[in-house]
């Protein structure tokens, strides 16, 4: 099944004081963990088109309950998950709907990790802090919200700006600047922020800096990852990373990132797998290889469990191969399946 097909199957309403469209993916085991993951901008909301969910791809690996939620108040309108004209309604069926699954499965707020990028950073930190959740991690996000509704497109300072606020004069955008500026600067909160940047987005003087100066008077802790990127619009690739980095720290996770099978050298073949950082050096982690031909059932060649993540076979003959990657933690179990290569 295809993954917009399962969102599809999947997506449900739940009915607050706004009706709010989420997804929602259960642990396979028992988890202690519920991530909440908050959506970004879509760049076609003007047009009309829906918005849609944030990382669902790089979250599914997960063994942990997963709660991804839209924002949308009216017909894909976007109110940064508060609500309209100052109401936030919309934030308060969020947060109902966030606290009936932490009530579900018994969760302790230390064991929320709400997360996203740009405006799903914005709402990632804002309900993280706010309802003083375990975690959060937060990518390229609005800090002063209403300058950026102001100024980056008449969309956002004609429609969305006065949707969330009633209007667009400067006395609005104080209001709604300071309900983030507020909360960071008085909130007390025992929240671990983890914040993604890239070196040349603007975002990073104009929103982080602010925010990360006002969590330096407070003497509050957070980790920060600058990634050397400029454009804002490429976060979504490296805020993945960090994303899964830093989930799998919080939970001790043990996931693979990725494998892949390749011709080495012409000498033969080499496997390689890769992990998050967070595990690499870790000396209780260990990795297991076996390697396939096509039309043969039983493995051509097994590499036994070693510190080593690279495999190489002295394979030349032509045909087609792939390899099944094993990674293991004590009694903790993964496994990854490469492509096929033709030789």
């Amino acid at each position: 099944m295809s993954l917009s097909s399962f969102i599809v199957e999947n997506e449900k309403t739940f009915q607050g004081a706004c009706n709010v469209k989420y997804l929602f993916m259960p642990a396979a085991t028992k988890s202690n963990h519920l991530i909440v993951s908050f959506s970004g901008f879509n760049g076609e909301e003007a047009t009309g088109k829906l918005p849609h969910y944030n990382y669902v791809k790089h979250l599914k690996p997960f063994d942990c309950h997963r709660l991804f939620i839209i924002d949308d108040y009216q017909n894909g309108t976007p109110c940064y998950y508060l609500g309209n004209h100052q109401k936030l309604d919309y934030e308060v069926s969020v947060a109902s709907l966030i606290f009936s699954f932490i009530n579900t499965y018994r969760i302790k707020k230390s064991n929320v990790i709400t997360c996203g990028s740009s405006k799903g950073g914005t709402a990632a930190f804002y309900f993280g802090i706010k309802y003083n959740f375990g975690h959060v991690i937060a990518g390229g996000f609005q800090f002063a919200v209403a300058d950026y509704l102001y100024d980056v497109s008449k969309y956002t300072r004609n429609v969305v700006l006065p949707s969330i606020t009633s209007g667009n004069t400067e006395a609005h955008k104080e209001y709604l600047n300071n309900i983030y500026y507020d909360l960071v600067k008085y909130a007390r909160f025992n929240t671990k922020l983890n914040l993604h940047i890239g070196t040349g987005d603007h975002h990073y003087d104009t929103h982080l800096k602010p925010f990360t100066n006002i969590l330096d008077e407070r003497n509050i802790p957070y980790n920060l990852d600058v990634q050397d990127y400029s454009d804002h619009s490429k976060i979504g690739a490296y805020f993945a990373n960090f994303l899964i980095e830093q989930v799998s720290r919080i939970t001790d996770s043990l996931i693979i990132n990725s494998v892949a099978i390749s011709n080495h050298e012409g000498k033969g073949l080499l496997v390689s797998c890769n992990v998050p950082e967070f595990f690499s050096n870790n000396k209780h982690i260990q990795y297991a290889c076996y390697l396939f031909k096509d039309g043969v059932k039983e493995p051509l060649e097994r590499a036994k469990y070693s510190r080593n993540k690279n495999f190489e076979f002295n394979i030349t003959t032509p045909g087609n191969y792939n390899a099944r990657v094993f990674v293991r933690k004590g009694d903790i179990l993964t496994t990854k399946r490469t492509l096929t290569l033709s030789l």
